[in-house]
């Protein structure tokens, strides 16, 4: 007799979509167990055309007669079935895997290898509510940053059966009088999962009935929540600030790198980084297997990732520069001192003051000449007493020149704080050269849009040009809404700002104007000397306070 439409439509429901007419063939994986039989009886029913996948684990005895079955209910039901074998025991104990998680990773990468080498494009699991409960439980305990659960669509993956009860499986599968096999090591308690199925759940679930869908729900929801807050910061760009914002989007954004780099992590490490990033003070941590990374603090703090020994050389700056002839390039040395404007100091110290991590202090570049170290190849620069004016012109290109222009960019905003201006100046250079130049002129001239970056790029506009492409506008503070729509008309190539604008913002301050697309592709480098020009802002803003009636 067959089932009741009833007990078979929560069933067949979510599976109509793979229908042979709507989605063509596909791959189930059929364990032989009774809720991935259940998954190939049923779509079968809707019209599908399964190949089914089975990997014999060789964990138990009886697991080849296990795929033996798996063969004959497929030759019984006309489906096309690919057997596969692994040792889950050896490849878990070679690369330091848990079973658990060996066996889920080889039988994922069997599932692949079938659908590619059959030309198909869906897999199929039949993962049910109860496992989704019995993930998120897991996820508690391990104590997880995202109580995601099993996902229910994975790249070619798909789990359509997330929202059905292994009871309502079993209850067709009854009706069907269609048998599958019990896999014995189910009952291993010693297995994290046959635990919490097997002791856990079940009087959680007495004294909390509808347990199974309120956890699936709590997954659901999670995940939503997650994707939201993964697109918000995957819009962050690289010059958006850190600092202060919501430890809920850098726990994604840190997520998202650590993934990127294939680093392993727990919720503990995303906290941590998150935190000091928001802070934007430097924290280093060790994340398991060794590998140590670094949160780099400052007005706009960075996630720094861990190099391989085999890289030729940390992104340590080189001299952009043409140097004296007794200056060498070359590495730190035992016993190198530099002279500062507190006098002379050890290398070792003052590397420990910039808190460059340890891992990295023999990577860097240094000039070194007769008198000791002149120029530290740092993110900003070091420069000696002294040395600086040793070198000829300004640097040809990178973190120095950028260096090297904001500084004339802050003299030009000291001028404007001493005629009672705002203090932010800017430049437009093409090369190593000034186009042009300007201070903030609109308490002189009664005129709020007479900003320092406009005033540069009218005239660097008189005299290259409407269009500013191979340009870089350097000014000493975040633009505004108004001069960041100036640069993108100019179509500047470039802007390199000092720091923040918590008022008016555009890149970040108040809002990131550039992550939306204005058909211009602007590139920005933000907090070049941003301290410097923060301390001129102050000065200047405190100033203007006390002369207030």
């Amino acid at each position: 007799m067959p089932p009741a439409r009833a007990l078979l439509t929560p069933l067949l429901a979510p599976l109509r979509h793979y229908a042979q007419a709507l989605s063509g063939p596909l791959v189930v994986g059929v364990s032989g167990g009774a809720d991935s039989v259940a998954l190939l009886r049923a779509l079968l029913l809707v019209g599908a055309s399964p190949v089914v996948a089975h990997l014999d684990h060789q964990l138990r005895p009886e697991s080849a007669a296990d795929a033996e079955w798996v063969a004959a209910l497929c030759r019984d039901l006309g489906v096309p079935c690919e057997l596969g074998r692994a040792p889950v025991a050896r490849v878990a104990e070679q690369r330091g895997w848990t079973t658990e998680e060996a066996a889920r990773r080889l039988r994922y990468d069997f599932l692949a290898r079938v659908a590619r080498q059959r030309g198909l494009k869906l897999i199929l699991t039949a993962h049910t509510r109860n496992d989704q409960a019995e993930t998120v439980l897991w996820q508690v305990l391990r104590g997880e940053a995202v109580l995601s659960g099993i996902a229910p669509v994975r790249g070619a993956l798909r789990r359509p059966w997330l929202g059905v009860s292994r009871g309502q499986i079993t209850a067709a599968l009854d009706a069907w009088q269609q048998t599958w096999r019990e896999d014995a090591s189910n009952a291993d308690t010693s297995y994290t999962r046959n635990w919490l199925r097997a002791e856990v759940m079940p009087p959680m679930r007495t004294r909390f009935p509808g347990l199974d869908e309120r956890l699936s729900r709590l997954a659901r929801h999670q995940a939503e929540d997650d994707a939201v807050l993964s697109d918000l910061a995957g819009r962050f760009t690289l010059h958006t600030p850190r600092r202060g914002q919501s430890q809920a989007l850098l726990r994604r954004l840190v997520r998202r790198d650590l993934v990127a780099a294939g680093l392993t992590f727990h919720a503990a490490h995303l906290d941590a980084l998150a935190s000091a990033l928001s802070r934007g003070v430097t924290h280093h941590l060790s994340l398991p297997a060794g590998r140590d990374i670094s949160v780099i603090g400052g007005p706009f703090p960075r996630l720094e990732l861990p190099r391989s020994d085999s890289d030729p050389a940390h992104d340590w700056l080189r001299p952009e520069f043409a140097f004296p002839p007794d200056w060498t390039l070359r590495r730190r040395q035992a016993g190198d001192r530099i002279r500062l404007s507190a006098g002379e100091r050890k290398l070792s110290d003052v590397l420990t003051d910039l808190r460059v991590p340890r891992a990295e202090r023999d990577r860097l570049w240094l000039l070194a000449g007769p008198a000791g170290v002149q120029w530290l190849g740092i993110q900003p620069p070091v420069w000696a007493l002294g040395a600086r004016e040793q070198v000829d012109g300004p640097p040809l290109s990178g973190p120095e020149a950028d260096h090297y222009f904001m500084g004339e960019a802050l003299r030009l905003a000291e001028a404007a704080a001493r005629a009672g201006e705002v203090p932010v100046g800017a430049l437009v250079v093409r090369g190593t050269e000034v186009i042009a130049s300007a201070a903030n002129r609109s308490r002189e001239l009664g005129d709020m849009t007479r900003h320092a970056e406009l005033e540069a790029l009218r005239q660097a506009a008189q005299v290259a040009g409407p269009y500013l492409t191979g340009f870089t506008l350097y000014v000493t503070l975040e633009p505004c809404p108004m001069c960041l729509g100036a640069a993108l008309e100019a179509r500047l190539g470039r802007l390199v700002y000092g720091a923040s604008n918590p008022r008016a913002g555009a890149l970040g301050g108040v809002s990131d104007l550039l992550a939306h697309a204005w058909g211009h592709p602007l590139s920005v480098t933000p907090g070049v000397r941003a301290a410097q020009a923060a301390r001129l802002l102050k000065a200047a803003f405190a100033e203007f306070r006390a002369a207030a009636p």
